[in-house]
Formats: structure tokens, C-alpha cells, sequence
């Protein structure tokens, strides 16, 4: 999905409400004074906070998409791939922990198509391209080839999560990219 460039500010509006206070904190009013207009100027570009939810999470969707799109492609060898994600991941989590409060709050979403969805198509995505970056891994040697890929994208996948939910429930108190390197430092040990 496409958005205009003021959909991109609501989101990115959206984005710094909910790490101020949670997703509770993010209604169309304050999303409205936040941005210095009208609740109803808010309805021209979005239909309720569901769909800005939804926005949200689907942008940052797309940009971890199109990154991994990216690493796929490259010439780097998978093991180096699978490094480059939690480096960009943790990075942008870094800069952005709203998005954390978002992407784990999908429980809250249980009763919201919308929202679940959005964020199953999101690791779903995800996990197909850590797969196949696996057997990339697999076929240029990098990556140790007697373990299951999808297995192997669900410990890698899962490693992250923890480490990322740690850290939100820790107050973002730790440096979340020294995490990362230590992470990364034992799953390359257990992988190549």
C-alpha cells in the first residue's frame, strides 16, 4: 500500500503518542492536537484508530520487507544476511520502540481482524524471507546444513523476540544494539 505524505506524518504523529504512553495513549484527539489540526482532518486520511493502528504497523511492515528483500538479493552469504537483520531490526527498534509496543501488543488484537492480521502478515513475511536466507545459508555453506530451515527461522525469530521483549519490559533501560551483538555472537556459534 501506498501512503501520501501526510499519512506518513499521522503514522510517524501515531508512532510518537504510543511511546509516550502506550497505545492507550493514542486516540484521534490527541492524534489531532499532536498535529496541529482538527479530530476531522485526521477522518480524511484515516477511518478510526484502527486503521491508523493498521497503517502503522503495515508501514513498518513494508520497510522491513523491502530491507529483507534486499539482503536476499545481495551478495552476502546467508550467514552474514541473517547478522544484518538483527543489526537493522534492533537499529530501527532502537530509534523506534513504539513500534515494539505496537508489533507486541498483537494479544490486544485478538479481537481485531484488522490488526492480527496485520501483524501475522508481518512475521509470516518475515519469516519466509529468514527461510530462504537459511538455505542460501545452507547452499553456500555459511549455515550449518543438517538443521531443519523453518526450525532454524523460528529459533533465529524467536531469539529476537524475547530479546526485543526483554528489553521493552525492562523500560528500554539496556542498550537494545549491544543485545543484539551479543545475541548474534551466540547464534552465529550455533548455526555455522
Amino acid at each position: 500500500m501506498e501512503y501520501t505524505s501526510r499519512q506518513i506524518e499521522i503514522i510517524n504523529a501515531a508512532t510518537e503518542l504510543i511511546n509516550q504512553g502506550g497505545i492507550q495513549q493514542l486516540t484521534t484527539k490527541a492524534l489531532a492536537e499532536k498535529m496541529g489540526f482538527s479530530e476531522p482532518a485526521i477522518y480524511r486520511h484515516f477511518k478510526n484508530k484502527t486503521d491508523i493502528l493498521s497503517s502503522v504497523l503495515n508501514y513498518f511492515g513494508m520497510g522491513l520487507k523491502t530491507k529483507m528483500t534486499e539482503l536476499i538479493q545481495s551478495e552476502d552469504k546467508g550467514i552474514e544476511k541473517l547478522k544484518q537483520i538483527i543489526d537493522f531490526q534492533f537499529e530501527h527498534f532502537s530509534n523506534h520502540p513504539a513500534i515494539v509496543m505496537v508489533i507486541f501488543a498483537e494479544t490486544s488484537f485478538q479481537y481485531e481482524e484488522k490488526l492480527s492480521s496485520a501483524v501475522h502478515n508481518i512475521l509470516t513475511n518475515k519469516k519466509e524471507r529468514v527461510v530462504s536466507i537459511i538455505q542460501q545459508g545452507q547452499k553456500d555453506g555459511s549455515i550449518r546444513s543438517d538443521v531443519n530451515p523453518n526450525q532454524l527461522a523460528s529459533i533465529f525469530m524467536g531469539s529476537m523476540r524475547f530479546t526485543i521483549l526483554q528489553w521493552r519490559l525492562n523500560n528500554y533501560s539496556n542498550d537494545l544494539k549491544k543485545e543484539g551483538v551479543l545475541l548474534w555472537d551466540t547464534l552465529e556459534k550455533l548455526i555455522s
